[in-house]
């Protein structure tokens, strides 16, 4: 499958509407969902994320993957990169990217959002049975690789609310720096939510970053893809 890639532990699968039973899985975890809404997701509203990441890999050639153990075949949760969207919430992050052309440049689709080109942000959400063992790390390792050698963008970004230790310590793993803070809506902290933002650049790391993640037996090389709409709020995975 274009996109899929192995871990030392982990099959990732581009997330989409074939895979929206496990994907309610890991959105209705009682470790996962309290960090995205007051209530558990609905069936509905599942199947709408679902088509949403599958439109965003058909169109800007990237979003999140379903992580599964490659042993048990269970479902471990979901992570990856998605293209930011070209709005004044995600404009916040200019001040912490270099001040070239290339950082406020749209990806070629416009739809099923304008984004921008050459930067992604990256999160990820692991099920609380599987949490303290690394994935978050491993998924976040495949990413940032996956984004500089595959997809070819400058920079790799992740936003964590500041009450997120979690979350931050492992953008610290991963190599991103810390590059300030904004504010932005958080389902659970407000309209008003500081976010820590952690930043990487292809400069900064060459292309060996992060754990070269390979893709499955038998499969070419991926390319890079052309543009779902993102969720604007952050929930710092």
């Amino acid at each position: 499958m274009k996109g899929e890639r192995l871990t030392a532990r982990l099959r990732l699968e581009p997330a989409g509407p074939g895979n929206a039973r496990d994907l309610a899985l890991v959105l209705g975890d009682d470790a996962v969902w309290p960090s995205y809404g007051t209530v558990r997701p609905t069936h509905e509203q599942v199947e709408r994320t679902a088509a949403a990441l599958g439109e965003s890999w058909q169109l800007h050639g990237v979003h999140k993957w379903l992580a599964y153990d490659r042993r048990s075949g269970e479902v471990v949760g979901r992570g990856g990169l998605s293209r930011t969207p070209v709005d004044d919430d995600w404009g916040q992050l200019y001040a912490f990217l270099p001040g070239e052309p290339w950082v406020r440049a749209a990806h070629p689709s416009r739809r099923p959002y304008v984004a921008h080109a050459h930067w992604v942000e990256l999160g990820w959400a692991v099920r609380g049975a599987f949490q303290g063992h690394g994935y978050a790390s491993e998924m976040g390792r495949a990413a940032v690789a996956y984004g500089f050698e595959i997809l070819g963008v400058r920079a790799v970004v992740s936003c964590a609310v500041r009450s997120n230790v979690r979350s931050r310590a492992v953008m610290e793993r991963l190599g991103l720096r810390h590059a300030g803070e904004i504010r932005s809506p958080h389902p659970v902290e407000g309209d008003d939510a500081p976010y820590a933002v952690g930043v990487v650049l292809r400069d900064e790391v060459g292309h060996g970053a992060g754990d070269r993640a390979r893709p499955p037996a038998g499969s070419a090389p991926d390319s890079r893809g052309q543009a779902h709409r993102s969720a604007r709020r952050r929930t710092g995975r």
